[in-house]
Parts: C-alpha cells; sequence; structure tokens
C-alpha cells in the first residue's frame, strides 16, 4: 500500500469481483462458517483480486470480532534440525493447502523460552499451537502446571496433561522393525546405541529393542543397549570412538540401531577409517531417513518418521479443536516406515 492510501477493503475487492462482501469475507478470513458456500472458481477469483490489490487483512479487528485468524503457532526442538525442518516442511505445506500460515518459534531445554513462545503466539491471536518438542524428563514436571488451561495445544509424543491431545510417532515399533530386520538377517549380537538415558525417547527404544528380540525367542543381552551418555544429540569424534571401542570392539555387536543417521554416517566413516566393514562385519541402522542417508556409500537403512502423514493428522487435531472450540482428549500415532539399504 502506498503512502497515505487508504487499506484495501472487503467491499473493494468484492466490488471488483462482482460477489458479496460476505463471500469475500468467507474466503480471505474464514468467516461465516459452514453457512457459506463458494464455488472453487470464485474462490480464486477473490484470491487473485486481493492478491492484485495488495488486500491486508486488519488481524486485530478480525480477533475483537471473535474471527479466526487462520494462523497455526509450530514450537520446534534445536535437537536433530533436520527431522525438525523436514516435518516443518510437511506441517507447512499441509497447513497452506488448509487456508492456514504458521508462525514458528525455536527452543530446547528451555522451559522459559516454550513458555514465552505460547504467550506471544496467544497475543497474536493464532487458533492453536503444535509443540513439537520430545520434552526432556527433567522439566516435564515444571511445564505441566504451567501449561494446564492452554487452548488448542497439540503436544509432540505425550500428552503432558490429563485431557490433553498429542500427535506422536511409533518409536517402540520403528526400533521393532529395525531389530527384527537383524535378526532376520542373520545377525546374533544386535547392539543398540542411545546418545543419553535423559533422552524422552529411551523408554520406547528399550521396548521395541526387548519385543523384537522376544518375539523371534532371543534372549536380550543387557551390555547391547548401551549408552553413550553425550552431553549434545550431535557426537563429537571421541563419543563415535568410544562407541565403537564398547559396542564393536569389546562387545563384539554384529549390528548397530544408531540413534538417528547423524549418528549412523559417523559411525560408519570411522569403521570404514579402522577396518570395519559396514554391512560385513558390522550392519548399521539410522533413524529418521534424511537425505544423507541415500548418499552415503553403502545407502544406509533407516526408520522413516512419515511426515506427510504426521502433518495431516496434526492439522486434522488441531482443526478440530479450533471448529469444536473444545479440547480434544485423544492421541494420534502414526506409523514409521523401515527403508532398507545396502547398510543391513
Amino acid at each position: 500500500m502506498s503512502p497515505g492510501r487508504s487499506p484495501v477493503r472487503l467491499v473493494d475487492i468484492a466490488r471488483e469481483a462482482g460477489v458479496s462482501r460476505v463471500a469475500v469475507g468467507h474466503v480471505l478470513n474464514g468467516s461465516g462458517g459452514k453457512h457459506v458456500r463458494i464455488a472453487d472458481d470464485t474462490r480464486e477469483k477473490i484470491l487473485k483480486i486481493a492478491r492484485r490489490m495488495n488486500y491486508r487483512p486488519n488481524l486485530a479487528a478480525q480477533q475483537l470480532r471473535g474471527a479466526r485468524s487462520q494462523m497455526i503457532g509450530v514450537v520446534l526442538d534445536t535437537v536433530n534440525t533436520p527431522v525438525m525442518y523436514n516435518r516443518l516442511a510437511a506441517i507447512e505445506s499441509e497447513a497452506s493447502r488448509r487456508g492456514y500460515r504458521l508462525m514458528i518459534g525455536q527452543v530446547h531445554s528451555e522451559p522459559s523460552g516454550l513458555i514465552t513462545y505460547l504467550d506471544d503466539f496467544a497475543a497474536r491471536g493464532v487458533d492453536g499451537v503444535l509443540c513439537l518438542l520430545d520434552l526432556m524428563r527433567s522439566y516435564r514436571e515444571e511445564l505441566r502446571q504451567t501449561l494446564a488451561g492452554r487452548p488448542n495445544l497439540v503436544m509432540h509424543g505425550k500428552p503432558l496433561i490429563e485431557g490433553g491431545s498429542c500427535i506422536r510417532v511409533d518409536t517402540t515399533d520403528a526400533i521393532y522393525q529395525a531389530a527384527g530386520h537383524l535378526i532376520d538377517r542373520g545377525r546374533n549380537r544386535v547392539a543398540m546405541l542411545l546418545w543419553n538415558e535423559e533422552d524422552a525417547l529411551c523408554e520406547a527404544r528399550r521396548q521395541g529393542y526387548a519385543n523384537a528380540h522376544r518375539s523371534r525367542n532371543r534372549d536380550v543381552e543387557a551390555s547391547l543397549v548401551w549408552s553413550a551418555e553425550s552431553p549434545t544429540a550431535t557426537p563429537d569424534p571421541q563419543t563415535i570412538d568410544r562407541c565403537i571401542d564398547v559396542l564393536v570392539n569389546e562387545r563384539r555387536a554384529d549390528a548397530i540401531i544408531a540413534p538417528n543417521d547423524v549418528w549412523a554416517v559417523r559411525l560408519m566413516k570411522r569403521m570404514k577409517a579402522q577396518g570395519v566393514r559396514v554391512p560385513d562385519d558390522v550392519a548399521m541402522i539410522g533413524y529418521d531417513n534424511l537425505d544423507i542417508a541415500e548418499v552415503i556409500e553403502p545407502g544406509l537403512t533407516s526408520i522413516d518418521q512419515s511426515h506427510a502423514a504426521y502433518a495431516s493428522a496434526a492439522i486434522d487435531l488441531l482443526g478440530r479443536m479450533v471448529e469444536e472450540h473444545e479440547a480434544v482428549a485423544e492421541t494420534v500415532t502414526i506409523q514409521p516406515l523401515l527403508i532398507v539399504r545396502e547398510s543391513t
């Protein structure tokens, strides 16, 4: 809009499009609810004219009228950012398809940072929030009371409060698939590497590992489930060397399920430098199915977290809360996929 020029109004667009103001308001601002029906060609015409006239909605005025903002807040974790960004891309695509825009924040191990973002989102009138963090055990309790009563909040992993909602990837099944695949391929000493016991998903991974062994009448050897106790989710060279010393040289693992693809690739590169062959001597499975899993040699078998399915289910869940104006006590579980490549 040029300096001194009045803002474009809904009635201006309606006049240009030859439709009612109500129709324009429904297309651009989501007003009118389910009682307004707009043909697809009319909707496209209105959107085209709005773009040409550089229309900008008055969000404050909409909120005073009780209208929806068509904005969703998303809080990401700074741990394993490639996965977070892939998931965010899927959510943005799905949200855009349904007429939503995103506001994004990023935190880790900072309960105060998460609360600040939630307060900021609320002040800006978002319709709801997707909190995509695997909340560390050490501060779940700290957040529980603070988040009670927050409307339209979908957590990742598990509900933080009774009656809350969440969306999760079935980590137990993911590790069950990975360990089962290795056992079925004839591996006798399958190790599972954890980056740190503080990881919120440790128990789920342990359960999947145990289930795979027991379903095949194999004993679970406790020493083959080992935590590197790394201070960060990204391993340094010394940590990688220590993992190889413990699991391969000392405990004679013939297969390793790594915490994620980054750990797996670094383990593979270091083992190659030490003369350990993948998969001949030690098979390797990663987690997340990042692009690097395809380009490394040999290709890395990995767990795909089904981001597209996750995004669709997350927007569905949040949309129901917004439409029904009440909490939805539901956990939606997304099934992961094992993508088999040459490393196993």
